[in-house]
């Protein structure tokens, strides 16, 4: 292939002569002009040859000065072959052959056009960032008569692998800075002056090591066996590109890389795998309506700092409030700068998006719909049955109900990468509010759960549309045409799979309650404190201020007081500190100038405990009764000591159950009422039993004492062989312990057994018994001599035994 022949006129695969060599032919002229002539004739001949020589170059010096040609400077250093170790520091391999020198100095071009040399130079050796974010190159470009500067972005080799890092781009470029979107870099979206669109003219040229031209556009660059941006397979991978200011003239070299002819900077850019963060942030803020970060501008613009100031971190939202949620990741800001550059008209060049902006939520709803395997889903998880689940509707949603706010990163760690103002984190805010951006309404008690995700399917990758040798389409997947594999995030590999972060909050009512209230709603608050306070869900930058207003004998007492909200508790003074308990007042709860609430306030000793009904002096807590008698003379007093009227329950319990009496009392404030038992006899066995009283919580402990009935004999009924008892001795005539006979307490019988002994009321004795009624009433049957059928029976058996054995048994 034959060499074309360079812009300037000057045959560029030439352009390895050097200075020396130019001596070398001046040299040689100064020895052929110093030659002896051969004879007078042509002596004479050669002299008038060389004056009018000499007139001609006269002339020509003369026209050089006017057409202001200068001489030709020094060369320039020469460069090494393939990626030169100034960039990485790789020693060429014995197939590399070091390119001769090539003249950077300034050269007559045809018409007589000047070329100048390109000056510039890099801000830093290195530029890091990560892969699919912005990153800002910092150069200084000298374009001083009128020649274009270039911007070598890779070609290089790898010093790890010696292979190429399989990607090259050239950008047109001026002074300052070049923002280079790495997600669109080689893309037809690419955002910065590539030589690779069609819209951007430039004049390149790609010579291969023999100096032959192979190439004059980007297009057909990867015929010569390079990648070139028209062939880009993905998006730029996380690896070190070359950077170079040049001039637009490069040589191919056999290993495919790319080294620029003229070099005024080189430098790196080295990008770095992006970060997931895998926990979801989830806060509560007031609606925007409420709050506004009022900057300098007047216009009340919202920032995320006034979001988290007017916000509780919390994940109930209330309904009408906002719900905040927050995701971390890098290299998905080069698309999102795409879609925000496109709805702004700007160009792409990564500028529209930096930390600490706000951005309309149609950005995001673009990112999500592209074929980027990036997706994000909030959904209700307890729809009732037969009811719709209620989902978030970012494509249909108000701007006014969704918010979309950046920051930085704050959990995911870049290395090396510089941020260069890129965020980190996105923020969602919004609005739970009727007609929002859910496809159904959200109601207190629903559920939702949140997840963000980077979808990836292990073995498959993201690969870009074949565009047919131009730069492909920035955001037409090849794998989003089959349907069997889902949408790819760009930066997954092979073996990376899906990934995601997950959150959830749930909406409640919006409410104030109050801690002290009566069953009819009366505010309670103390004496010698006199503050409202409750808990609220709502949050603390709403304005509600309270009203009480007190009469008096002479003029109204009026306090007004903002309600101060603080971790879901609020508190108010209500002036009514140190004024006496049972004083009443009236409470109005303003939001704004919109009432809320009116209700009654009662001053009280104590609000945990306003109504409280005690046991007072005259209680009973000593009694004695006789058997059967009635427990009249048994009564509670019962005080109230609150300032409500209260009725509780006063219990009596004689003997742990038996005797048992429930009724409710009702008493006034600072009243009391006395309670007695008289529908309850004492029908114990004669003796002390414990009992109490008991109400409200407070208890009476008291002694009970039963004594027997001096009027009443007990008579049991036994077998044949035993004696007859009486119960408990009521009635006896004889003994302290009421037996009839003999004086044992312990024998249960009116009549000693054999084994007691004589009988010491006489042998066959009269007991002494006088007759008695028996418990129920019926006289008892009597015989002539004054015992009855069954003393008689027994005590015929007990003679008989005595006469026939002749002592005592």
């Amino acid at each position: 292939m034959t060499s074309r022949s360079p812009r300037d006129g000057a045959d560029r695969s030439d352009r390895a002569a050097t200075a020396d060599s130019e001596g070398r032919r001046a040299g040689s002229r100064g020895a052929r002009r110093g030659e002896p002539a051969e004879s007078d004739g042509e002596a004479v001949a050669l002299r008038s040859r060389l004056s009018t020589l000499g007139t001609v170059l006269v002339a020509l010096a003369v026209l050089c000065s006017v057409l202001g040609a200068g001489p030709i400077g020094p060369a320039a250093a020469a460069l090494a072959g393939g990626d030169a170790t100034a960039s990485d520091g790789a020693v060429p391999s014995a197939g590399d052959e070091v390119a001769p020198a090539i003249e950077t100095g300034e050269t007559a071009a045809p018409g007589g056009a000047v070329s100048r040399e390109i000056d510039g130079s890099f801000s830093r050796p290195t530029y890091t960032g990560t892969a699919g974010d912005p990153v800002e190159i910092r150069h200084v470009v000298d374009t001083s008569g009128g020649d274009t500067a270039y911007l070598l972005v890779g070609g290089n080799r790898l010093t790890d692998s010696g292979g190429t890092v399989g990607f090259v781009d050239v950008l047109k470029v001026g002074d300052g800075s070049t923002t280079i979107n790495t997600r669109l870099l080689g893309t037809n979206e690419s955002g910065v002056k590539s030589c690779s669109a069609d819209r951007v003219n430039c004049s390149l040229e790609f010579k291969n090591e023999d100096g032959d031209v192979v190439a004059d556009s980007l297009a057909n660059l990867s015929g010569v066996g390079s990648t070139g941006a028209g062939g880009l397979a993905r998006p730029l991978v996380p690896e070190r590109y070359r950077l170079a200011i040049t001039n637009g003239t490069f040589i191919v070299r056999d290993s495919g890389a790319i080294d620029p002819v003229e070099v005024a900077a080189e430098s790196d850019l080295v990008l770095e795998e992006p970060g997931f963060h895998d926990e979801a942030e989830v806060f509560t803020t007031a609606d925007s309506d409420v709050i506004a970060d009022g900057g300098d501008d007047g216009e009340g613009t919202e920032s995320l700092a006034a979001l988290r100031e007017a916000g509780l971190d919390r994940t109930a939202v209330t309904k009408g409030d906002r719900v905040v949620l927050g995701f971390e990741a890098t290299g998905i800001w080069g698309a999102m700068a795409h879609f925000a550059e496109r709805r702004s008209g700007e160009s792409d060049d990564g500028t529209a998006i930096e930390a600490g902006t706000t951005l309309n939520h149609t950005v995001l709803v673009d990112l999500l719909e592209a074929e980027e395997g990036v997706s994000l889903t909030v959904r209700q998880t307890n729809p009732g049955r037969n009811e719709p689940r209620a989902e978030l509707d970012l494509a249909d949603a108000d701007s006014d109900d969704v918010s979309l706010f950046l920051a930085e990163e704050s959990e995911l760690e870049r290395g090396d990468a510089d941020r260069n103002g890129v965020p980190g984190r996105f923020y969602l805010a919004i609005d739970t509010s009727d007609g929002g951006a859910f496809t159904h309404d959200v109601e207190p008690g629903d559920e939702f759960a949140v997840e963000f995700a980077l979808e990836g399917t292990d073995g498959e990758r993201y690969r870009f549309d074949d565009g047919g040798g131009e730069p492909p389409a920035a955001f037409g997947a090849q794998s989003a045409t089959d349907e069997d594999v889902a949408e790819q995030y760009p930066y997954h590999g092979t073996g990376d799979g899906r990934v995601s972060a997950e959150a959830s909050f749930s909406v409640r009512e919006r409410y104030l309650r109050y801690d002290h209230v009566t069953d009819d709603g009366t505010v309670l608050v103390e004496t010698g404190d006199g503050t409202i306070t409750g808990t609220t869900t709502i949050l603390p930058v709403a304005e509600l201020s309270a009203t009480i207003v007190r009469d008096t004998n002479e003029t109204p007492s009026r306090t007004e007081s903002e309600l101060a909200i603080e971790d879901g508790n609020f508190s108010a003074d209500s002036g009514l500190a140190d004024v006496a308990p049972g004083t009443r007042a009236s409470y109005r709860l303003y939001r704004g100038q919109s009432l809320q609430d009116s209700r009654e306030v009662l001053v009280v000793d104590n609000a945990t405990d306003p109504r409280r009904l005690r046991l007072a002096n005259g209680t009973t807590t000593n009694l004695t009764v006789t058997r059967g008698e009635s427990l009249a003379a048994l009564s509670a007093t019962v005080r109230n000591v609150g300032q409500l009227r209260d009725r509780e329950r006063l219990t009596l319990d004689v003997d742990d159950g038996e005797i048992v009496e429930e009724r409710y009392v009702t008493v006034a404030p600072q009243a009391e009422t006395n309670e007695t038992f008289g529908g309850f006899d004492a029908d114990l066995e004669p003796g002390e039993y414990p009992y109490s009283l008991a109400i409200d919580g407070d208890r009476v402990n008291g002694t009970l004492i039963v004594e027997a009935d001096p009027a009443v004999t007990r008579v049991d009924e036994t077998d044949g062989n035993s004696s007859e008892s009486t119960d408990g001795g009521e009635g006896s005539g004889d003994g302290d312990d009421g037996a009839g006979d003999g004086d044992d307490a312990d024998d249960s019988t009116g009549n000693g057994s054999a084994d007691e002994g004589p009988n010491e009321s006489g042998p066959e004795g009269d007991d002494g018994e006088t007759p008695t009624e028996e418990p129920d009433g019926t006289p008892a049957t009597l015989l002539p001599f004054g015992i009855g059928t069954r003393e008689t029976f027994g005590g015929t058996v007990l003679v008989g035994a005595t006469y026939l054995l002749g002592h005592w048994v």
